[in-house]
């Protein structure tokens, strides 16, 4: 409930920062393939999972380029021989999107993760990382409607439990509407 308490918040603070010009705020929803790179924890699996958000678009130019800050709640982990690990992340990317085509854009930049929870089976109790720094690179098939379907990679700088060298990394692919 906190995890969506937040995500609500978070929202209205970026509602309440648009003016009058016309941008587009939307939801987001997908799949998430997550993992880590191998690091010291040797042969690591996938774990599925999923993210929601909210977003809006800022033009900076119009009908080209537009700036994407977004707040989302991201479900993902991994696996190793002796444990299945689920984190919880709040996750603000904030993203450059170049609309190549009218029915294609593509976008980059920085997303930043605050862990809200771990679930951890099986053996250990690993020290994980609270805040996660990551890049990430999408595109999207733009339909009509507002409509969108997405596909996103993100890659973590830094790792996700303390003097391990793995690092998160997360495949997306999802929907989204703009209002």
């Amino acid at each position: 409930m906190k995890t969506i308490q937040s995500l609500f918040a978070a929202f209205l603070l970026l509602g309440l920062t648009q003016s009058a010009f016309a941008q587009g705020i939307g939801v987001r929803a997908g799949y998430n393939f997550s993992n880590v790179s191998e690091g010291k924890l040797g042969n690591t699996s996938n774990r599925d999972g999923y993210y929601v958000g909210l977003y809006k678009e800022v033009p900076l130019l119009d009908k080209l380029l537009y700036i994407q800050p977004e707040v989302q709640f991201s479900k993902q982990g991994f696996s190793t021989a002796v444990s299945d690990i689920d984190l919880s992340y709040i996750q603000v990317p904030i993203l450059a999107k170049l609309y190549a085509l009218k029915i294609v854009s593509i976008e980059t930049g920085p997303q930043f993760g605050f862990k809200v929870s771990d679930d951890i089976k099986g053996l250990g109790n690993p020290d994980f990382k609270t805040f996660d720094a990551a890049w990430a690179f999408g595109a999207s098939i733009n339909l009509p409607f507002g409509l969108s379907v997405n596909a996103r990679y993100i890659s973590s700088f830094n790792e996700v439990i303390k003097n391990s060298d793995a690092k998160n990394q997360v495949f997306q692919l999802g929907a989204a509407l703009t209002f």
